[in-house]
């Protein structure tokens, strides 16, 4: 499938923004997503007021179902997006069972890969050696992997050390070591076949840093970073009802997100995603006082440009042509390429 943008929507890009990390339509860990195309189509709607951009565009995530190919789900998710969705839609592919040669008829242009380096027990996890096996298969044609980056040992090892009786315990579970071990590796593999991959929902300054200076190796390195890690720490999660914030990563010290708001201010992201993955209240509440068993993901679509620009532009932190580049003109490059 091509990513077709029509002169419909040409312009609404032009004064919009877009998302290039959705989770919609789908089932996590068991639960029903709250949002669906026709519950994020209404973000699309152009407004009077110019303080509310609309939304142009998003890049949303397909998970092979259990006893389904990924063409099938993936099929499924694009009659969604058509019928319910009035604007361009890119697509992530997560195979789970599925092999390389099952999969590399899918992956025409505006369509990717999506890759976890933890989640065992979900069946998510690819290990890095296989991770290298599909570099290498996808050779000829460079499909770019994007790569969810925390250190599945890393992350059993923490765990075991840390039980889960809070919110803020979830920060030590999953430190910043295991984004940063992650990104190591991910990025060796990338260097060593030269393959695209974009690492996604970056939370560690460190791990920023990591990319920044492989990016001066190859140019097929990208990444990016959510708003709510430049505007939320570990502080938040000792707020009353914190278990609604839970997400991976985690948020992280106030003395990381210090530092990456200035990385933001010095470019070293290519581009803002929301990660928007939106879970019912009462599913978020149900196991309140078991945060262990709290699904993980917080909205964000709807704020992604706001909230950058309140927090960042209207303070001088970073301009508004920066803003645009990260939410627009950056993710429609990485979108058409």
């Amino acid at each position: 499938m091509d990513l077709k943008i029509s002169r419909r929507f040409a312009l609404k890009i032009e004064s919009g923004y877009l998302d290039f990390h959705v989770h919609v339509g789908e089932k996590i860990g068991g639960y029903t997503l709250r949002d669906d195309f026709h519950d994020l189509a209404k973000l699309c709607a152009v407004s009077d007021d110019p303080q509310k951009v609309a939304l142009a565009g998003m890049a949303v995530f397909v998970t092979q179902a259990e006893g389904r190919s990924l063409k099938n789900s993936f099929e499924q998710m694009q009659e969604k997006a058509a019928r319910d969705f009035p604007a361009p839609v890119f697509w992530h592919l997560t195979p789970v069972q599925d092999s390389v040669e099952e999969v590399v008829s899918l992956l025409q242009k505006g369509v990717d890969l999506k890759f976890y380096t933890t989640y065992k027990a979900q069946g998510l996890y690819k290990a890095y050696t296989e991770i290298d096996r599909w570099m290498q298969d996808l050779s000829s044609q460079k499909t770019r992997i994007l790569v969810h980056c925390e250190d599945d040992a890393l992350v059993s090892e923490y765990a075991g050390k840390h039980p889960f009786r809070h919110p803020k315990d979830h920060c030590l579970r999953r430190p910043e070591i295991c984004e940063i071990t992650a990104v190591e590796r991910i990025l060796d593999l990338a260097l060593k076949n030269q393959h695209p991959v974009h690492i996604v929902h970056v939370s560690s300054p460190r791990a920023a840093i990591l990319i920044h200076e492989a990016k001066k190796h190859f140019a097929g390195i990208t990444c990016e970073t959510a708003p709510h890690y430049l505007l939320h720490s570990e502080r938040d999660l000792e707020a009353e009802n914190a278990h609604r914030m839970l997400c991976t990563p985690p948020f992280r010290s106030e003395s990381s997100r210090g530092l990456h708001c200035e990385l933001l201010a010095d470019g070293y992201f290519d581009i803002l995603a929301s990660d928007h993955c939106a879970f019912r209240t009462l599913d978020k509440d149900r196991y309140k006082n078991e945060p262990g068993k709290v699904p993980n993901g917080i909205p964000g679509i709807a704020e992604l440009y706001s909230s950058v620009y309140d927090a960042f532009v209207r303070t001088g932190k970073i301009s508004q042509d920066h803003l645009e580049r990260m939410t627009r003109t950056r993710v429609l490059e990485l979108m058409q390429s």
